[in-house]
């Protein structure tokens, strides 16, 4: 097959736990740079979500009850049990509401009979009442509002539980899994809306059945069958209505979400590249694409508030018409004769009091309508990136690339071979490799130097047929240290990436022999993310157990910060552990932060450290001194750089040279 061919791939599953991998194939022409990958990740998702029609359909019930079963994880618990109290509370609402609403007909019964005894005694009940019912108004607020604090930290907490497991926030930001946009979106704003709404209206809409039953039977008691009938012929013709213009409601709901995390996520990026922007006098043309984002925001908003228009004006109309059609069923039985005259005023304010309840019950029901679109919207997307990480658990990227003309020998079964957090990822029978690792966490305990060892391996984009690396074989093994150098865009990061497991492989096999345990590798990337937290935080990242406060740790971490050049940081914070206000990566230099990654290697002392240009904003005295450190404490060291006085610090030499071609070679002691 030839090179140029394209190759179309769908429904890509890809499980970093995986390193034993079978053949890939894109559909995309791009260089060896993860920002192209995520545009061309954005424009298919910008394509395919611009296709799907999200409405009131079997699709939201199923995304809707698997959100449910996160707000209720069991019967029995806590949160069941503050929900049935909000039931018992709302049920209660409405008993007070009822005799709120005849406090009118006990004083049209007492004033034209000059009850004076009776006056007083409806006065003190209708203030009792008044109470009665204010407070229970406010606990319901009060108990809905807790639920939406629980409810939310229980489905933000799921959603992180599976977000951050196995690099599954990589797959889904950088190599666009499941074509998710703005999966920061989704897990703040659109967690938030759906827990608040759903908590509103929750109780109203389970109660409201119950509510509606009773007054039904009020009302045919008052007036008989035809004034129920005329109600319930009123409320079906309003929420038909309703369902129809609702429809495009939900839709516009979804996009407008959409467009404000873009145009949410175009500041957020101009705020985090404020100092390169400036540099390259950036404004006009960052302030063009970003008016551009909110001319797209404010069109989709324009045309949701055209198809909301009609939707307000059927849910005020039937709001409106509900008050009239109440008195005219109230007229039905007076014009009959029914009633007599005697105590004709106290009769109409009670039965037109149980039937504009009635109406008022069904009203209510049209009125969320607003509230439902905008929960089916938040559910369609809050559900896809559920269903997006479920997919994700257990699944196999299992890839051919038209390259790839030769598969493993080994059989398909054979040829995905995941691991458990504590199981070695080697395809071998031999028991040596297979035993539990050992406290030591040393490459030795297990019979060999070996930390990995590539076979025949080709590496390219995910996305992408251009081959970066082909049948590479490679073993990277302690006490050997090793330098990867190469052009820009020959796959020397992407390499870091397929052993890390970011990224699968299209041809070959990679063995890994060292304990799976994170602290014997620590892969350096060529950006360092500087996450918040304080100093000490800093320093110990990402190792959140290792956050001590004893006197030996703190000696330890400012002998660390000083070995590095850092120790006008710790003056600068005024201690390890004081609360900062900045954001770290706007007060760190470029040549500061890659100090402060070789500070977290000392730290966390790993057996291996691979560096993606680790030292390219150091001068070559820093360069010297932090990399004599590492070497000093024994650490075995993989480097991808451009500048060639690395090589005395290294053993062995790979060099890309593009278009899939490499060159392993010793470096001479000379160099070295």
């Amino acid at each position: 097959m030839s090179q140029g061919s394209s190759y179309e791939v769908t429904n890509i599953f890809y499980d970093p736990r995986i390193y034993f991998i079978k053949a890939s194939t894109g559909v995309f022409q791009v260089e060896d740079n993860t920002t192209n990958l995520v545009h061309i990740r954005r424009s298919q998702k910008e394509i395919i979500s611009s296709r799907i029609i999200y409405g009131l359909d079997f699709l939201f019930l199923k995304r809707f009850a698997n959100i449910l079963r996160i707000l209720f994880p069991e019967v029995l618990s806590k949160i069941s049990a503050l929900f049935l109290l909000l039931l018992v509370v709302a049920a209660g609402e409405q008993v007070a509401v009822y005799f709120v609403g005849l406090i009118p007909s006990n004083f049209y019964h007492v004033l034209p009979a000059k009850d004076w005894q009776g006056f007083w005694e409806t006065l003190f009940q209708s203030l009792l009442y008044i109470v009665l019912v204010a407070s229970i108004k406010s606990g319901k607020q009060y108990i809905s509002s807790i639920l939406y604090i629980h409810w939310r930290e229980s489905l933000t907490m799921h959603i992180h539980r599976e977000y951050f497991q196995n690099d599954n926030y990589y797959q889904i930001n950088i190599l666009g899994v499941g074509n998710i946009d703005n999966p920061d979106q989704r897990i703040t704003q659109d967690v938030e809306r759906l827990c608040n709404q759903f908590s509103q209206m929750a109780a109203l809409l389970l109660v409201s059945p119950l509510t509606v039953v009773v007054y039904t039977y009020l009302c045919w008691q008052s007036v008989g069958y035809i004034g129920p009938l005329v109600i319930y012929v009123y409320f079906l013709c309003g929420s038909t209505i309703n369902k129809f213009i609702m429809a495009p409601v939900v839709n516009y709901t979804y996009k407008q979400e959409k467009q404000e995390g873009s145009f949410r996520f175009k500041h957020v990026q101009i705020r985090s590249h404020a100092e390169a922007a400036a540099f390259y006098i950036a404004g006009d043309v960052e302030k063009s694409k970003a008016s551009k984002k909110l001319a797209i925001l404010l069109d989709t908003q324009m045309s949701l508030v055209h198809r909301e228009l009609w939707l307000h004006i059927s849910v005020n109309l039937f709001d409106y018409l509900g008050s009239i059609i109440s008195y005219v069923v109230v007229a039905i039985p007076i014009f009959a004769g029914v009633y007599d005259d005697a105590d004709i005023a106290s009769v109409i304010s009670k039965v037109s009091f149980q039937c504009i309840y009635l109406i008022n019950c069904f009203s209510q029901l049209i009125d969320l309508s607003n509230q439902v679109s905008d929960i089916a919207g938040y559910s369609h997307r809050i559900g896809e990136l559920l269903e997006c990480m479920k997919s994700l658990k257990g699944k196999h990227f299992i890839s051919y690339h038209p390259q790839c003309d030769q598969l493993p020998a080994s059989s398909v079964q054979d040829s995905l071979v995941t691991y458990s957090d504590k199981e070695l990822l080697v395809n071998q029978t031999d028991s040596e490799h297979q035993d539990e690792p050992s406290e030591e966490h040393s490459l030795e305990s297990y019979g060999s130097n070996s930390a990995f060892h590539l076979e025949d391996v080709t590496i390219g984009t995910p996305s992408n047929q251009e081959i970066l690396v082909q049948d590479l074989t490679l073993e990277i093994t302690q006490g050997r240290n090793l330098l990867i150098m190469g052009a820009t865009g020959s796959g020397k990061t992407s390499l870091l990436r397929v052993l890390k497991g970011l990224w699968p492989l299209h041809c070959g096999k990679i063995r890994r022999y060292m304990s799976i345990l994170e602290k014997n590798v620590m892969f350096v990337p060529q950006k360092p993310f500087l996450s918040d937290g304080t100093l000490r935080q800093q320093v110990t990242y990402p190792n959140t157990k290792s956050e001590k406060t004893t006197s030996t740790d703190d000696a330890r971490i400012k002998n660390i910060l000083e070995l590095v050049g850092l120790e006008h940081i710790y003056k600068r914070c005024e201690g390890l552990d004081v609360p900062v206000d900045w954001n770290w990566s706007d007060i760190l230099t470029p040549g500061e932060t890659q100090c402060l990654s070789f500070a977290r290697i000392l730290y966390s002392k790993p057996i291996l450290a691979i560096l993606d240009e680790a030292t390219s904003g150091l001068s070559s005295t820093q360069e010297e001194g932090l990399y004599q450190m590492l070497i000093t404490q024994g650490m075995t060291v993989v480097s991808v750089g451009h500048r060639d006085r690395l090589k005395k610090f290294h053993d062995s030499l790979l060099t890309l040279e593009g278009n899939g071609k490499w060159r392993l070679e010793d470096i001479p002691e000379s160099e070295c």
